[in-house]
């Protein structure tokens, strides 16, 4: 935090980017406070994907993020429910409002990163949002573990343990499975004895953040100086500060001279100083009597002038909102930074199951003369004023903010689920808490140009209040609207107007959700010149609304290298074809890392199978002949055969393999279907036959 650090240090979203070598990722799993989804789309995601520069406006960096989220086993966001602002636009990503007890709630700032060589936990101050990662002043510590980088992963080890812990309650099925692969991939690089000198917390319920911190300092040990910063403080400070000094001193006495510094925000007063942003109780407690001198301080609100590139005249500032307390004695310092304010929700201090936060953070001991706290502390402006009421006057009281808005509490999820009796099909299923609502309530499209929405779940139905579980069948007009707005209305008696409340996809349905909204079908041509390497992915999907009248744009195309267009010679076809058969081969190597990434490779729109519906297409609109389309099913198949071979990780064989068997029948009944349409032509070319005979070892058919 300190301004004299590196500047690419200090710019916490370019700390995200992954390093190549850790391969493809696989999962991700955060928690936040705060959530605004267009600095998830535009600025985190892309950066912990490693696509580099970002023009949210390109429709192509659209679709290369939708892929990279396809191929994620997992892919969840928990939230705090109560500051619920809206869902990103991708339904891959699993979007979980968290309803904590009254009195608490989860503000814990943790990112799991799951990748095929390396495991990545991130904690600290900063929310999900654009003013957490690129504006404010934060706090926080990016961990990583990899076969060669082993220091950080017990720590991590331990982050994870207590996450599934500390999440359990809002934890889904495919979050919980990452978190244990997680720990598997980090169990082999496990090296002696955890360090008892440095913790990774987490406090709710009856785990209270100050007993956390307090319990590592050293018995007997005097505390010489206490530093705390904080944007947020409670008004109350006896219930805190007041509170932790008396705790403190029953591990380790006070010097006689013990001083406590509270580091604030910085408010601009009307002579055109900055002073602390703190409530007045601090100035009006008797700090004599605890044994100490209370100071506070603003933190520098002033950006680096080396961040600003050169520009001149700019005026912005950063607010505070990192977390940290650092307690320094003779020998020792003890330093916490994460996501706890220094308030009595935040550090536990209220009495009462329910009345602590989520928090996580993490729990330094070191010698003084360590260089770990060298960046702990930043800069600070003006001078130390000494809490007292004379100086009441020269501290700026908080402003409150809004009271958030009323929220569903009763609503654990809404869910598009697979029909039991048709899995092509879909319901959609709303899920209240284990002992209903109480009270009527009902749910409803989103209302459109001020035309209430289509009610879904009527009043009448939620009369039972013994029942948790509605399910509604969906016209595919409703479940077009649902999947674009992927937000439902939930209307109660606190909030009759009704807040939107998000829509998730259940993981066995995911697959089956379009790429890019429209036409799906892409054309062979564009097909082959993707397996060539000559237009990238995310030119096969192109946006709906920058074609015709229809939407229906097709993929850009590569114009021939001679300059005249061969692509309906059937001799070049069958040749462009051949060509396009390593780049097919690697596609399928390339995609044995995660479950979803083979099932995107092998039957997704841009697959093995989606080209051989393509070339069975060309046979019926007679621009390819019979033997020739066989040709191509063939190959296609002994392609798919050589994929066996590939390097799969072992917990994946069977899934590899169980796929590759899926879509090998798919085609082979394609082949078989077209040779029995054409059993004329196939039976009198016995060319075709001995050749099909030679690609699959002397049978006919490739063995299962």
């Amino acid at each position: 935090m300190k301004d004299n650090q590196d500047i690419s240090s200090r710019k916490l979203i370019d700390r995200l980017v992954p390093d190549p070598h850790w391969g493809a990722m696989q999962g991700l799993l955060a928690t936040t406070f705060d959530l605004r989804p267009e600095f998830l789309e535009t600025d985190f995601l892309p950066s912990v994907f490693g696509l580099g520069a970002w023009d949210d406006q390109s429709w192509a960096t659209r679709i290369a993020l939708e892929k990279r989220l396809f191929e994620l086993d997992a892919a969840v966001i928990l939230a705090e429910a109560r500051r619920y602002r809206g869902r990103p636009r991708s339904l891959r990503l699993d979007v979980r409002p968290a309803v904590s007890p009254r009195g608490s709630v989860l503000h814990a700032k943790v990112t799991l990163l799951l990748f095929e060589r390396a495991v990545r936990l991130i904690v600290g101050s900063a929310n999900l949002t654009k003013q957490g990662y690129r504006e404010n002043r934060e706090v926080i510590a990016v961990l990583t573990a990899t076969q060669k980088s082993k220091k950080e992963a017990a720590l991590i080890t331990q982050g994870l343990t207590g996450m599934e812990s500390a999440l359990s309650s809002w934890l889904t099925p495919e979050a919980r499975q990452l978190i244990r692969r997680s720990i598997a991939t980090v169990q082999p690089w496990l090296t002696g004895n955890p360090d008892p000198d440095t913790a990774f917390v987490w406090s709710n319920g009856q785990t209270r953040l100050w007993r956390e911190f307090v319990g590592r300092w050293p018995v007997g040990e005097p505390v010489k100086r206490i530093s705390i910063i904080s944007p947020f403080w409670s008004q109350d400070a006896s219930l805190t500060l007041a509170t932790f000094l008396t705790e403190l001193k029953k591990v380790g006495p006070l010097a006689s001279e013990a001083e406590v510094r509270l580091l604030t925000d910085a408010f601009k007063n009307p002579n055109g100083e900055l002073i602390p942003v703190l409530p007045a109780a601090y100035a009006t407690q008797d700090w004599q009597a605890l044994g100490v001198k209370a100071t506070a301080q603003p933190v520098n609100p002033e950006v680096h002038p080396e961040e600003l590139g050169g520009m001149e005249g700019f005026t912005a500032t950063r607010a505070l909102h990192a977390k940290v307390v650092l307690v320094e004695g003779t020998r020792t310092g003890l330093a916490y930074l994460g996501s706890g304010n220094f308030t009595g929700h935040g550090w536990g201090f209220i009495p009462g199951a329910d009345n602590a936060n989520t928090e996580a953070g993490v729990i330094l001991r070191r010698s003084l003369q360590s260089s770990d706290f060298d960046h702990v502390l930043p800069d600070l402006v003006g001078q130390p004023i000494l809490l007292s009421h004379a100086n009441i006057h020269s501290l700026q009281a908080p402003e409150m903010g809004p009271a958030d808005e009323p929220w569903p509490e009763f609503i654990r999820q809404v869910l598009l689920a697979p029909v039991t009796a048709d899995e092509n099909k879909l319901e959609l299923r709303i899920e209240t808490a284990a002992d209903g609502a109480g009270f009527l309530w009902s749910a409803c499209l989103l209302s459109n140009d001020g035309v209430p929405g289509e009610t879904l779940v009527p009043l009448e139905q939620t009369q039972d209040a013994t029942k948790t579980s509605f399910t509604v069948s969906l016209s595919d007009l409703v479940l077009t609207r649902l999947l674009t707005e992927q937000e439902i209305q939930i209307c109660w008696p606190d909030c009759p107007a009704g807040r939107p409340f998000p829509l998730n996809v259940e993981a066995s349905a995911r697959a089956s959700l379009p790429i890019s909204p429209g036409k799906q079908t892409i054309e062979e041509i564009h097909l082959i010149s993707y397996y060539q390497g000559r237009i990238a992915w995310e030119q096969l999907f192109p946006d709906p609304e920058a074609g015709g009248p229809s939407g229906d744009q097709t993929a850009i195309t590569p114009a021939p290298a001679s300059g005249v267009d061969k692509s309906r010679i059937q001799s070049y076809q069958i040749r462009e074809f051949v060509e396009a058969l390593a780049g097919l081969n690697q596609d399928l190597r390339s995609a044995t890392q995660s479950e979803p990434a083979m099932r995107l490779a092998l039957l997704g729109p841009v697959s093995p199978f989606a080209l051989a519906q393509t070339i069975i297409d060309a046979v019926e609109a007679g621009r390819r002949t019979p033997t020739a389309a066989g040709f191509q099913l063939v190959e296609i198949l002994a392609c798919l055969q050589s994929a066996r071979s590939h390097s799969v990780p072992e917990r994946l064989a069977d899934v590899w393999r169980q796929h590759l068997q899926q879509v090998q029948g798919k085609i082979s009944r394609l082949l078989e279907k077209l040779i029995a349409d054409h059993s004329a032509l196939f039976t009198s070319n016995r060319s075709f036959g001995r050749y099909r005979k030679a690609v699959f070892n002397g049978e006919t058919t490739l063995p299962s």
